[in-house]
């Protein structure tokens, strides 16, 4: 292999391990977001007016931290049509999965919502596949059974009762999933010509436009009234639960593709049950602890070389 040869697959391998680490950090961040939302909803208040205030916050927090990545707001300009197109996938990714995801939240433990929620790399693979009109890679299909048994391992699916008591609240968090694939198709298709900044922005902007659109059609202003305790969490939420996430998932979509990023997504469950397990008192089965490693042995086969990275 020539100098030249060798260095264009050195500087491919980095921009890979970089867009895998970002779809991890978003995968651990989202983690806390069931958390935060049982906090939230201890505090009295309901989903709608959660999803406006995150989104409300977070709107601004990311046209900041968006400029900056950029360079300046004039930076962010974008194509109507393009704007157009990430607004309405904001819609559907970050209005309309969120509303069902917070709905299975208020009826389900979040150690449960959040493996069911991480079915939605089942939706993206099939989309996937019907846009090429191919299967899968092997390997994904393999990692990718591997890492849904995981799930439904840890799910507790070898406990009839406790599958009957989560059915409504996990068709409302699988219903998510479903919806959340569509976006994450399309951030594939527009992720890379628009950078995450700008992505990023105008989903959260269509996102804010729903929910808020949302809490004044159906909400009375009186329920902003809320405690200053639900404020700070909510505050957390649309920084380390919106901001952080929604940029590096996009940045790492870009980079390692959709399928991919999705299959390595299913780390976030495995997070969220451990924080569940020490914040919330979520207890942890010898099956449960199964299906987590069973998630991890599949992304370690995913990803062959990973020990090469401490290079």
């Amino acid at each position: 292999m020539t100098a030249p040869a060798a260095g264009d697959a050195e500087a491919r391998r980095r921009s890979e391990l970089i867009g895998i680490a970002c779809v991890l950090l978003s995968a651990l961040t989202l983690a806390l977001k069931g958390i935060f939302a049982k906090y939230i909803f201890a505090e009295g208040v309901d989903v709608v007016t959660v999803l406006a205030l995150r989104n409300a916050l977070a709107f601004p927090m990311l046209a900041l931290v968006g400029a900056w990545l950029a360079g300046g707001f004039a930076r962010l300009a974008m194509r109507p049509a393009d704007l157009a197109l990430a607004m309405a996938g904001g819609l559907i990714g970050y209005w309309i999965a969120s509303l069902l995801d917070f709905t299975a939240l208020t009826m389900i433990d979040v150690s449960v919502e959040r493996v069911l929620l991480f079915s939605f790399p089942v939706f993206v693979l099939i989309l996937e596949a019907l846009r090429s009109r191919r299967l899968p890679p092997m390997r994904q299909v393999i990692a990718l059974i591997g890492a849904e048994a995981g799930i439904v391992l840890v799910m507790g699916a070898t406990d009839l009762d406790l599958f009957l008591a989560n059915l409504e609240g996990g068709l409302w968090a699988i219903a998510s999933a479903l919806v959340f694939s569509f976006y994450y198709m399309l951030n594939q298709h527009l992720g890379p010509r628009l950078g995450a900044p700008r992505m990023a922005l105008a989903a959260v902007g269509g996102a804010t436009l729903g929910t808020c659109g949302q809490f004044l059609v159906t909400e009375p202003l009186s329920a902003l009234a809320i405690s200053p305790a639900a404020w700070g969490w909510t505050a957390a939420m649309a920084f380390f639960c919106s901001v952080v996430p929604f940029l590096a998932i996009t940045e790492g979509i870009r980079r390692v593709g959709a399928s991919r990023s999705a299959l390595i997504s299913t780390v976030g469950p495995v997070a969220t049950l451990v924080l569940a397990a020490l914040l919330l008192d979520e207890r942890l089965t010898a099956t449960q602890l199964g299906g987590a490693a069973l998630v991890f042995v599949a992304i370690l086969s995913l990803e062959g070389r990973m020990p090469r990275w401490r290079r």
